[in-house]
């Protein structure tokens, strides 16, 4: 069995991403347009975040839209889990969309008999059966689960499989 590193499970992109955490502000470039703030983050050069001018150099480039909710940073989940596998952190609606946290959300901790599904990293109380509240405690999961990982399992391809359908 191939041992996939812890490293390996987390791509880069988000490691850095969640070293930043730090996004609207205004764009030291662009400060005289008026999509000034830095928005959003280029998964392909991991760089400082970006505002929508900055986005003409990055064209060619994976990019998501980081959002604001009660002053803590998501991400839609359409949006990222074309990337990474989320499946396994707490979903919110905001806004009529999916999202999930980037970092844990510094609410009350205190362990409730009657709360049945906690954050396994920090331990914060979860409305539905997930393992983490964000995707910071999902990386910080991985230390302590070999088996658990960001990297998308691979799509079933009509090339690489056999159609039983199709002639002989």
């Amino acid at each position: 069995m191939n041992k996939i590193s812890k490293d390996d499970r987390c791509p880069s992109w988000l490691r850095s991403l969640l070293e930043k955490i730090d996004f609207y502000f205004p764009c030291e470039t662009h400060r005289k347009s008026g999509k000034k703030e830095c928005s959003l983050y280029c998964l392909d050069c991991t760089g400082p975040a970006l505002c929508y001018v900055c986005l003409a150099d990055h064209k060619d480039h994976r990019v998501v839209q980081i959002r604001r909710s009660s002053y803590y940073y998501v991400v839609r989940i359409c949006d990222v889990s074309k990337f990474i596998d989320v499946s396994d952190v707490q979903p919110y609606i905001v806004n009529g969309a999916k999202v999930v946290f980037l970092d844990e959300q510094l609410k009350s901790r205190f362990i409730d008999e009657a709360v049945m599904h906690t954050c396994e990293t920090c331990r914060l109380s979860l409305p539905d059966p997930f393992r983490f509240c964000s995707l910071r405690c999902k990386r910080e999961g991985l230390k302590q689960d070999p088996g658990l990982t960001f990297v998308l399992p691979p799509k079933f391809s009509r090339d690489n499989s056999k159609d039983a359908d199709s002639p002989k």
